[in-house]
Parts: structure tokens; C-alpha cells; sequence
């Protein structure tokens, strides 16, 4: 039985996950008033403790700048797709039921102040044989399609397609307005940002998301978030509207979403925002072939609508770009796995400069379980920038990439999941 279990007479015996003999600990002393905390969770017997800690060494750098630059190096450990989550149901008869979920991430090489309650999809939900409808921060469906396609456990990582995706050849992952609208940008703890991803692939706000039940393999999925603060000299309030659907068949995968966000400026600084609106398209899939095998394509198309001071600086009063992905995942033996992705991003069309956006990203890794829960990784990334393109890694990213440059990385972890 999953969730968190009861007192006894010389301490509190806390099981997490699936309960079992081995899985519990008794906790004494200096640790009763962590248990003390826990208390009132205990009242509920379906309310689950679980968590990931992903810790990785990295030696990662740039190098071959467009104008010469010399490169740069770091070694680090990163703390990847680490986390801490609760989440309980409530059975509340005909059919109905109420759910939650708080996660947060964990940072174990440092202590930077992103590291607080709430930080990772959580969410108060209520459930129905109609489909269900939940409130809090959440993952939008384009987030979700990058995720579900990613042959990197947790999304994460400097292998992770969110190097290239949705970034708009990287207007958009530096426009402050639209950074807003998601999650915190987590930082170290000496206050480097470690999350270069689009606006497309971070948590939502304030959302709302209905999500149907699943009818012959196909699960759809609409969401809103209520954007609460209005930009300097906006007309209207923005708003973000998203879209999602999945078909889940033997051994095919298949999955597109859909996110509009319209920021409500007709016109700013560029120091504000660029865009007026901006939309992405992403759709793709995998067929799987024995245990763990898959091969995939990831398909995106993001598209934004200048305002006029932004259009000034380009070719007309729009930009676009397409991104795609090829993505394999092939088993070694009984417990290990190549894992490999390559990407391309396009020219950024109305951009003045004939290659900008253009970048190529690829990755090739193996992972081997230890255990059920517990797998060791290595894996080697890079990101080629042409021209004027300065694309970073999209999680543990470096930094003031050059343009032009070549971004690298080389990792080696270990993924415990609880």
C-alpha cells in the first residue's frame, strides 16, 4: 500500500512509496520534529511522500565564438530533475473525487533561495467520470509533449530538447514579459541562472486545466492561465490559452499541443516585450520495440507577432521558426540503455541576418539500472551554433554564450527515485 503510515510507541515509522519492511525508517530523537510536521498528512491514509534525487559531475564549455572569443570551461555538479513531492485523493462517492499534489524542487550541491515550497507542478484537483479539472501551477501540454518524447529521465539536463525548442532563435527565452507569465527561473546558489528554456516549455500560473478521460487511447487537454498583472502600457489583459492531445495504442505514442499567449501590448519598449502575441505548435510520437526501445520525431513551430518598435529591428511584423528532433532510445542487456537525440533549428524567418537562429544540438548517452529505483548515467551533449545564434543548454545551461560558438558538455550522475 502507497502513502505514509503510522505511530508507535518508540518513534514514527515513515513509509514512503510502496510500503514493505525495508522501505521504512524510524525516526528518534532529533528528527521528531520533522515527524511532527508530517502529523497532520498522517490523518489521511492515501497521502504518498515521494521524490527524485538526480545528481550529476559536469565538465561543460564553450569554445570557437564567431568573433574570436576565447572559450571558457567549468567543472559543476548539477542537481538535474532532484524534487520533493506530496500528493493525496479523496474518495467522495458516486463516482467523484478530490486530489492534490505540492512538489518543490531540491538543490543538493547548494542552497539558492529557488529552493522553496511549491516550486514544481502543484495543484488542488477535482475529479469526475466526465474528466477532471485542476488549479495551481502547472505543466502546460507543450511542456508536457517535450517531456513524454525526451529520452532523458525527467526531462532534464544538458541533453534536453528544450535547448532548441520554442525558443524563437532565442528572442524568446530572453523576453522578460513573457519569462513572467511561468515558473521561477531557477538559479544556483551564487545566483547563476540554470534554466534557459522557452516560455513554452515552463510551468503555468494561476492555470486552470480540464483533462478529458481517455476514449480509445486519445486523452485531450485544455488549459487557461489567468495572467494577474498587466504590462506597463498593455490595453487588455493578457492572458495564455492551451491545447493538448495524446493517443496512447500498442506500442505507438502520439501527441501534439497547442499554447497561444497574447501579452496584451500593442506597443512598448523592447526592453518590456517584443511580441504582441506569440504561438507554438508542437507535435510528434515513437514507436516502441521490445522493453524499452523507441525511435521518435518531435516536430515545432513557433510563431510571434511584433509590436512596432520590435518590428523596426527585423524584416516585417513577424517571426517564425521551425525546430524538429529525431529521438532513440535502445536497450543493452537487462538493465542498460544507448540514449541518443538530434535537433536542428531553422532559420529564423524575418530576421535580417541569413543564418540566424540555425543551430544543430545532439546527445548520446547510456543509462544502467541498479536497481529498481537507483541508475547510473553518463552522457556527452553539444550545441553548434551558426552565425549569430547563441543557444545555451536548456537545463544546467552556461551562461553569456558567445555567438557563433560551440556549446559542450560532459556528464555523469546518478537518479535515485523514492
Amino acid at each position: 500500500m502507497s502513502g505514509i503510515k503510522a505511530a508507535h510507541r518508540d518513534g514514527l515509522r515513515l513509509t514512503i512509496g510502496n510500503a514493505g519492511p525495508n522501505r521504512s525508517h524510524i525516526m528518534q530523537g532529533k528528527h521528531f520534529w520533522a515527524a511532527l510536521f508530517l502529523l497532520p498528512l498522517l490523518a489521511h491514509a492515501d497521502v504518498t511522500l515521494y521524490g527524485t534525487l538526480d545528481e550529476t559531475i559536469e565538465s561543460v564549455g564553450t569554445r570557437g565564438a564567431a568573433n574570436g572569443q576565447p572559450g571558457s570551461s567549468v567543472r559543476r555538479i548539477s542537481s538535474d530533475s532532484s524534487l520533493i513531492g506530496f500528493k493525496g485523493r479523496e474518495e467522495l462517492g458516486n463516482g467523484l473525487s478530490a486530489y492534490w499534489q505540492l512538489e518543490s524542487n531540491l538543490w543538493l550541491d547548494s542552497a539558492p533561495s529557488y529552493a522553496t515550497f511549491g516550486t514544481r507542478d502543484s495543484f488542488v484537483g477535482f475529479a469526475t467520470p466526465a474528466g477532471n479539472v485542476q488549479a495551481g501551477l502547472i505543466s502546460p501540454p507543450t511542456r508536457v509533449v517535450a517531456g513524454m518524447l525526451d529520452v532523458n529521465q525527467g526531462n532534464t539536463g544538458i541533453g534536453m530538447s528544450g535547448a532548441l525548442l520554442g525558443k524563437l532563435g532565442n528572442v524568446l527565452s530572453a523576453d522578460g514579459l513573457l519569462k513572467s507569465y511561468g515558473s521561477a527561473t531557477p538559479a544556483d546558489g551564487n545566483g547563476n541562472t540554470l534554466v534557459r528554456t522557452s516560455p513554452f516549455d515552463t510551468r503555468r500560473k494561476n492555470a486552470v486545466q480540464y483533462t478529458s478521460p481517455s476514449w480509445q487511447g486519445l486523452t485531450a487537454t485544455v488549459g487557461y492561465d489567468a495572467v494577474e498583472t498587466r504590462a506597463t502600457g498593455a490595453r487588455h489583459a493578457a492572458s495564455v490559452f492551451d491545447l493538448g492531445l495524446s493517443y496512447r495504442g500498442g506500442p505507438w505514442l502520439l501527441t501534439s499541443a497547442y499554447e497561444r499567449i497574447d501579452t496584451g501590448v500593442d506597443d512598448a519598449a523592447s526592453s518590456t516585450t517584443q511580441f504582441r502575441q506569440v504561438w507554438n505548435l508542437r507535435a510528434g510520437g515513437y514507436y516502441r520495440f521490445g522493453e524499452v526501445s523507441r525511435i521518435g520525431l518531435l516536430l515545432d513551430h513557433t510563431d510571434g507577432k511584433l509590436t512596432p518598435t520590435a518590428a523596426a529591428s527585423y524584416q516585417g511584423s513577424s517571426l517564425s521558426q521551425n525546430v524538429w528532433y529525431v529521438q532513440t532510445v535502445i536497450g543493452v542487456g537487462d538493465h542498460g540503455r544507448l540514449i541518443s537525440q538530434y535537433g536542428e533549428s531553422g532559420k529564423l524567418q524575418g530576421s535580417t541576418a541569413s543564418d540566424s537562429g540555425r543551430a544543430r544540438h545532439a546527445e548520446l548517452g547510456y543509462e544502467y539500472d541498479l536497481s529498481r529505483h537507483t541508475t547510473l548515467k553518463a552522457l556527452y551533449a553539444q550545441i553548434r551554433n551558426h552565425g549569430s545564434a547563441a543557444y545555451d543548454f536548456g537545463f544546467s545551461s552556461i551562461g553569456s554564450v558567445p555567438a557563433g560558438s560551440t556549446v559542450h558538455g560532459l556528464a555523469m550522475g546518478l537518479r535515485h527515485s523514492f
